[in-house]
């Protein structure tokens, strides 16, 4: 956070890189600074605690289509994870970033709705 705030509104997040590379391509994202969040502990887990599921940011797509947890809970969004762009995509991408992204086209900003989610920082 520190390096983020110290960039001064021109930095971006880097953890899967799915949505960010291809903004970066186009020239649509022009940071001064990418902060790599890859090796910050602790923000790759899904469980589910009462009626409750939580999904860390680094949760990355295929995470989410295999878990027992969201196949229990959330079988819908374990569907729509497999039409998430192909597994090499999948294998990197992370939840968070494509909920920060917001694309419109995706399949979590659309299943967020759906399922009355709420993201938080923690």
């Amino acid at each position: 956070l520190s390096a983020l705030s110290a960039a001064g509104g021109d930095g971006k997040v880097l953890a899967g890189g799915q949505s960010l590379m291809p903004m970066l391509n186009f020239r649509l994202a022009r940071p001064s600074v990418l902060i790599d969040i890859n090796r910050v502990p602790g923000l790759a887990y899904v469980e589910a605690t009462g009626s409750t599921v939580k999904v860390g940011a680094l949760t990355r797509h295929h995470a989410l289509e295999m878990s027992p947890v969201i196949k229990t809970h959330l079988p819908v969004v374990a569907a729509a994870m497999q039409h998430v762009a192909h597994l090499a995509i999948r294998n990197r991408g992370t939840i968070g970033g494509s909920l920060s992204h917001a694309d419109p086209a995706a399949e979590l900003p659309m299943l967020t709705l759906l399922l009355d989610a709420r993201i938080g920082i923690h």
